[in-house]
């Protein structure tokens, strides 16, 4: 008899449980929710070029880096991927906390806080981080330079505590409003991604901006991305870790990168080459 991938997926769960493979996995029960339901939900933020976004070129497609490392994932499940899109960030972690899917997958930094209160798997991504600001902009040449200056960031992102930890005052806008507003001088600065700048500006190369200082982080969680769950969902975080682990090691992730970000960027990336 032919068996189905998501049927093989199921044995292979009970197996591991019965063989005493991370009893946590017997317990909670948020993996076999996610196998009974044929799909895993996925939280993101929209309109983040290269990672989530819609392809206007495309029907409005949904595409994107991340979209495609969740699809994977997924598909290793044994199930579909369902995406419920946000228009801002702090919307994405109140879904999570409310129980609307089961997962983000969108450019999730494991810094501390967030380590205690969810579980958050191993790192699928590297993402250097950037201070913007507008081309004619000549007192901000780097992020000590940051003190005093308003910075417009998402309030609960982790490129927005950044702007905040060199003494930045935050305005809660998306990266397309940021650069509007860096234009017109209604804000000072902005911190993102490295990939996702040089991608709106390779899109919208006549935006008067620059790219004034990169990062220098202190710790590798800072620039990590990285899958999150509710604290009680142990056996589908579990389940999902030992699948990114594989899609690390088995060039998944890295021809994803290289496919999005290009080969320079995929080449940096210490986690594929562990």
């Amino acid at each position: 008899m032919k068996m189905t991938t998501r049927a093989i997926v199921i044995i292979a769960a009970a197996l591991m449980i019965l063989a005493g493979v991370g009893m946590a996995y017997a317990d909670d029960g948020s993996l076999q929710r996610v196998l009974k339901a044929g799909k895993l939900t996925i939280g993101a933020e929209g309109n983040w070029v290269p990672y989530v976004y819609n392809d206007i070129k495309d029907n409005n497609k949904l595409k994107g880096f991340e979209v495609e490392v969740a699809e994977e994932i997924a598909k290793r499940l044994g199930v579909k991927a369902e995406f419920n899109i946000s228009n801002k960030w702090d919307g994405v972690i109140a879904g999570l906390d409310a129980k609307r899917y089961d997962t983000v997958i969108c450019g999730v930094t494991p810094n501390p806080d967030r380590q205690a209160k969810y579980n958050l798997s191993v790192a699928y991504a590297e993402s250097p981080v950037c201070l913007v600001v507008a081309k004619d902009n000549k007192d901000i040449n780097s992020f000590e330079d940051l003190k005093g200056k308003l910075a417009g960031n998402s309030l609960s992102s982790s490129s927005g505590n950044i702007a905040r930890s060199y003494g930045a005052k935050l305005s809660d806008v998306s990266l397309t409003q940021a650069m509007d507003l860096l234009v017109t001088g209604r804000i000072d600065a902005h911190v993102n991604n490295l990939t996702s700048i040089s991608e709106f500006l390779e899109q919208k190369p006549n935006t008067a901006v620059r790219i004034a200082a990169i990062y220098k982080p202190s710790s590798s969680w800072e620039i990590e991305e990285a899958a999150m769950f509710r604290k009680e969902d142990l056996s589908l975080a579990n389940a999902v870790n030992d699948i990114i682990k594989v899609m690390n090691s088995d060039g998944t992730n890295y021809k994803l990168a290289e496919k999005y970000f290009g080969k320079l960027v995929a080449d940096g990336i210490s986690i594929y080459k562990k």
